[in-house]
């Protein structure tokens, strides 16, 4: 649980040391008005996502269990992950880079750097067997097309990050059905939640547009500063 401190620890110290309002960054967290609705969706891709080879083979006739874990299983990890473990990550990565990041880049480029970070800020749990992992490369995939979908529910809720650390909670727990027949072959070679992920992700680059994620064009403020950032008037390169 302390490692997943690191990220939102080391920002608030940034923030700090650029004498910008810690007070407005941790404000964040009290941007709850965002419209259930972008709470629901958020919930929803997460949850599609870990279900995806289960609802495939569900349509192919398959056998299903459900639900896959005990119900304490899913309520515990989720409140772990959203109070108390990887959720506060976003105070550093959606909470800290994102808005940054975009002031110089297009959103979709902060979103796969963003994402590429969190990956490797993995590795040393990758590599002493602490987690559920699957393969590296995999893995970084899943990472970085969930980084954009997390940067999209932060930029169109207007840095609303409570939206973005629920999303990121639900898609920690457990999967709620087990298949019991065969999947198709290409989940062997990439899981459903990836493949689904990544459909999400060009789905958002393509409508939303890639420089902003959003139709407006607009971007959230930079946690502490007033004015909204519109990159046609102010210039936003790559």
């Amino acid at each position: 649980m302390v490692y997943a401190w690191a990220p939102m620890i080391t920002a608030g110290v940034t923030v700090w040391l650029l004498d910008e309002s810690v007070r407005d960054w941790l404000g964040q967290l009290r941007n709850l008005r965002a419209g259930i609705h972008w709470y629901l969706i958020g919930i929803a891709i997460m949850m599609l996502g870990t279900e995806a080879e289960t609802i495939v083979a569900v349509l192919l006739g398959s056998d299903v269990a459900v639900p896959y874990a005990r119900i304490s299983d899913y309520i515990i990890t989720f409140g772990v992950t959203l109070f108390l473990a990887g959720a506060l990550e976003e105070l550093g990565w959606r909470g800290f880079l994102q808005p940054r990041l975009q002031r110089r880049f297009s959103a979709l480029h902060a979103s796969l750097a963003i994402g590429v970070v969190w990956g490797l800020w993995h590795v040393p749990m990758i590599l002493t067997g602490t987690g559920d992992f699957t393969v590296f490369w995999e893995y970084m995939v899943n990472l970085v097309a969930i980084s954009v979908i997390l940067g999209w529910l932060y930029n169109n809720t207007d840095g609303a990050l409570p939206v973005v650390m629920i999303a990121h909670a639900s898609h920690n727990m457990p999967r709620i059905g087990d298949a019991a027949g065969d999947v198709p072959a290409v989940f062997d070679i990439m899981s459903g939640d990836t493949v689904f992920y990544l459909l999400c992700a060009s789905i958002i680059a393509l409508y939303a547009g890639s420089q902003t994620f959003r139709r407006d064009g607009t971007l959230p403020a930079v946690p502490g500063q007033l004015k909204e950032y519109e990159p046609d008037q102010e210039g936003t390169a790559d």
